[in-house]
Formats: structure tokens, C-alpha cells, sequence
């Protein structure tokens, strides 16, 4: 779209996420099979397994920054290793895998740094790691999944954040960048701190 000369870009849709490596995407996958020869198709059905962190929209000079964002706080994270034991429910009727305590409490820590440290503003954050399995189910169909991944468990490291950029032809996201390494570097404020 051009105006006086320049060309303006349009907002782009983006999340930041947490993936497992390929053998648990495959894993989370065989459960949505398995969800779906049930009960059949459903919303989340397609998704690749991830925990979300936060999503945004941003044109491309924005996403430079966000990029320039990521690097370093990505940097000053340590790995942390994650398990998902079981499943749970919430109320909107969505079926997810839930993180152990030993998982949550840091997962969540992690979560709040990246959205708070982020240069976005007009983020959605999410609140509680988990990774979905279905989402806007009925209570019956939440009850089947509970019963079928009552024994669900996932477990990986976790070393770098991904940034996706969603596909409206497909109407998920794909993946956009991914090397956000968790380097376990002091963080700026800490080296001003150590410093004093």
C-alpha cells in the first residue's frame, strides 16, 4: 500500500512460544489423534504442540526490535528442564497438558521475564504454562480426554524460545525464527548492579 511516496507495512500476527523437540511434537500429536478417532474433530486439533507465551502484532520495523528483544533476554536464560505429568481442564473447555510443580513455578517465572522485558505493548500474555490438546470442547468430550491422558507425560529440555508468524491460509502459525538460545549470560541490569 503506498502513501506520499512510501510504502506503509502491514501488522503482522505473532506468538512467542516454547516447542518441544520433534519426538514430543510427534507425541502431543498422537494424542490429538487419538482425541480425534473419539470424539472427531475438534478446535486445537491441527496445532502443533508448544506452550505459549505471549502473542503481538507487529510491522517489520517493530519485529526488528522485538527481535533485538528476544536475543537478549533469551540470552540471559538458563535451559530448564520440563515436564508435563497428566492432564487438566479449564473452564472455557479446554484439555491441556499440565506442568509439574517442579516445571510450573519456574516455566511461569520465565514467562513473566519475556512479557516484561518484551518492547510490545499491545501483547496477549498468557498467564499459566500448558500445553493444548483441544480447546472450546463440550463438558463431555473435556471428560473423555481427561480419562484417555490421565497418565499423559512429557518431558524435554528447554533451551531457546521460538517466534512464529501466523498463516491465515493455513490459520496456524509457523515457525519465523528460533534462534533464541538460553546462553545463561548475566543480564544488563545484573552487570550494572555487579558493578555498585
Amino acid at each position: 500500500m503506498y502513501f506520499s511516496g512510501m510504502i506503509l507495512s502491514a501488522k503482522q500476527q505473532y506468538s512467542i512460544v516454547i516447542l518441544p523437540p520433534k519426538e514430543g511434537i510427534d507425541y502431543v500429536a498422537d494424542l490429538k489423534n487419538q482425541l480425534n478417532k473419539k470424539i472427531g474433530w475438534y478446535n486445537s486439533r491441527n496445532a502443533k504442540a508448544h506452550v505459549t507465551i505471549c502473542e503481538f502484532t507487529a510491522d517489520i520495523d517493530e519485529l526488528e526490535d522485538v527481535i533485538s528483544d528476544l536475543r537478549e533476554i533469551a540470552s540471559c536464560e538458563k535451559p530448564h528442564h520440563l515436564v508435563f505429568d497428566g492432564v487438566d481442564s479449564y473452564a472455557n473447555g479446554a484439555v491441556y497438558l499440565k506442568p509439574n510443580l517442579q516445571t510450573k513455578v519456574p516455566l511461569t517465572q520465565l514467562m513473566v521475564r519475556v512479557q516484561k522485558n518484551l518492547g510490545v505493548t499491545n501483547q496477549y500474555k498468557s498467564k499459566s504454562p500448558h500445553m493444548s490438546i483441544g480447546r472450546k470442547m463440550n463438558e463431555e468430550n473435556v471428560e473423555i480426554a481427561l480419562n484417555m491422558f490421565a497418565d499423559a507425560k512429557l518431558e524435554f529440555n528447554c533451551a531457546n524460545l521460538v517466534l512464529r508468524k501466523f498463516n491465515p491460509k493455513i490459520k496456524q502459525y509457523d515457525i519465523f525464527l528460533e534462534d533464541f538460545d538460553f546462553l545463561g549470560l548475566p543480564c544488563k541490569e545484573e552487570a550494572q548492579q555487579s558493578l555498585f
